[in-house]
C-alpha cells in the first residue's frame, strides 16, 4: 500500500559506491579545510541528515559538541554516528576541561561504526591519506545552532590546530 502523505518516491533513493569517491577526494584535496562533505539528505530542514564526509591527512576538525543553546534559550541536543567507508581515522573524545578521555580507532576494513551521544566533545583525525565516513545525525541544521566549539582549542582555519593534529595522529 502506498503512503499518500509521502512526498518522496523511489526516484529519490540515493545510491553511492566507492567508485564515486574519487571526485570527493579531489574536492577535499583543494579545499582549504582539507575535507569535503556530500549531503545525501534533501535539505537543511530534513529530520535526518546523512552525509559522506571525506577527510584528508592533516585536516583539523576543532573539538566540538552538539549540545547548543540557541537565541531563544532552547537547548538543541544531537548525537551523531560515523561508519568508516574508506581508510583509517580516529575519533578523539574530550572532557569539559579539554583532556583526552578516549581515542577510538576507525578502519574501513573492519567496518568500524561509532555512535557519539549528544554532549560529548569530539574531533575526527585522518590517519590514512583519506578517511571517508558515512555520517548521520538529526536535523534540522541551522548555522550557529548545530555545534559549539571547545573554547580551549584553536578555531578551524587557525594554523595552530596543526600541532594538535600531529599529536592526535600519534595517539
Amino acid at each position: 500500500m502506498q503512503n499518500q502523505s509521502s512526498k518522496f518516491s523511489s526516484a529519490d533513493v540515493v545510491v553511492k559506491t566507492n567508485s564515486e569517491f574519487s571526485h570527493l577526494k579531489a574536492e577535499a584535496d583543494v579545499n582549504i579545510r582539507k575535507r569535503t562533505l556530500q549531503t545525501l539528505h534533501s535539505s537543511h530542514e530534513a529530520e535526518l541528515h546523512s552525509m559522506i564526509n571525506v577527510f584528508t591527512k592533516g585536516s583539523y576538525t576543532a573539538p566540538h559538541v552538539h549540545w547548543v543553546e540557541n537565541e531563544s534559550d532552547t537547548v538543541i541536543r544531537k548525537g551523531e554516528s560515523f561508519i568508516a567507508l574508506e581508510g583509517e581515522g580516529k575519533i578523539v573524545l574530550f572532557s569539559e576541561t579539554g583532556e583526552i578521555d578516549r581515542v577510538i580507532s576507525m578502519n574501513a576494513a573492519e567496518q568500524t561504526m561509532v555512535w557519539i551521544p549528544a554532549g560529548v566533545w569530539h574531533s575526527v583525525v585522518c590517519i590514512s591519506p583519506y578517511f571517508i565516513v558515512f555520517e548521520n545525525k538529526t536535523g534540522p541544521w541551522k548555522e550557529g545552532e548545530d555545534k559549539l566549539f571547545h573554547p580551549l582549542f584553536p578555531k578551524e582555519g587557525d594554523s595552530s590546530g596543526d600541532a594538535f593534529v600531529k599529536e592526535w595522529e600519534s595517539l
